[in-house]
């Protein structure tokens, strides 16, 4: 009896301190759950998936937008404006007034204008007056050669030079009488003083030149003929004399002239 009083003393003491200590461990759990801070609750609304589109706010149209017109330098306008006339090749050049004009290539020159007026009509206020009773009588003289009168013609245009030696119209038309008198060498000799004279005239030189060539065609001598006839022509490419005497001059002679 004495063994199961022992035995159930023990067993009461050890299930007491095991209760004792599952409620005291309880207890401290209670208040450590009970001190701990409280986590606020997520709101599950609206649901994560779906989301509320925001309001559009209304939309006005604007107008388009206007550029403003591009404006190039103006350097680099000269400089288009400059290329374009190079292209074309009519780049103009400052030039001075005491320079002259250069004949453009390719450009023929114009012939001189002709000069077949009365020689009356080159007597002015201030013309001497022994050039102006020279050229009176030249232009008799004149229209005795054309109406064929040679001899009447020949001692009207002699008086001419022995009035006035410089006369350059005089020697000329005396060179054009003698030539239609067959008379070719002196007609030669006259238009030699007159092609001086005539030195600043392209018209006239021309025309004097042009009756060289007839003369040295007359005498036979052709090379001499080619040269007048092509200086003349050179003078005056409109000269009709120079080009026709020239065209028949090659076209009957050898053919080193053709």
């Amino acid at each position: 009896m004495r063994w199961k009083q022992v035995l159930e003393v023990c067993w009461r003491d050890v299930f007491g301190r095991r209760v004792l200590s599952f409620l005291g461990a309880l207890v401290v759990a209670f208040l450590i759950q009970g001190c701990a801070p409280t986590r606020p609750s997520r709101s599950t609304w609206p649901p994560p998936s779906v989301s509320t589109p925001a309001p559009r706010s209304p939309q006005v149209a604007l107008p388009p937008a206007t550029q403003a017109p591009e404006t190039k330098p103006v350097l680099e306008q000269s400089k288009i404006k400059e290329q374009d006339l190079k292209e074309k090749g009519t780049v103009p050049q400052s030039r001075s007034k005491d320079q002259p004009a250069r004949s453009t290539p390719g450009r023929e020159t114009p012939p001189p204008l002709p000069d077949d007026s009365s020689l009356i009509a080159k007597i002015t206020p201030r013309t001497p007056p022994q050039r102006a009773a020279s050229l009176r009588l030249t232009e008799e003289g004149k229209k005795l050669l054309e109406s064929g009168e040679y001899a009447k013609a020949l001692a009207r245009l002699e008086k001419t030079i022995a009035i006035d030696s410089t006369n350059p119209y005089g020697y000329y038309y005396l060179a054009q009488t003698h030539y239609r008198m067959g008379r070719y060498q002196e007609s030669l000799n006259f238009l030699d003083v007159a092609e001086s004279l005539f030195a600043s005239e392209p018209y006239w030189l021309a025309e004097v030149l042009a009756l060289k060539g007839e003369g040295f065609r007359a005498l036979g001598s052709f090379q001499r003929a080619d040269s007048s006839y092509s200086q003349a022509l050179r003078l005056n490419p409109g000269n009709r004399v120079a080009s026709e005497g020239l065209s028949r001059m090659r076209g009957e002679t050898s053919p080193s002239f053709r």
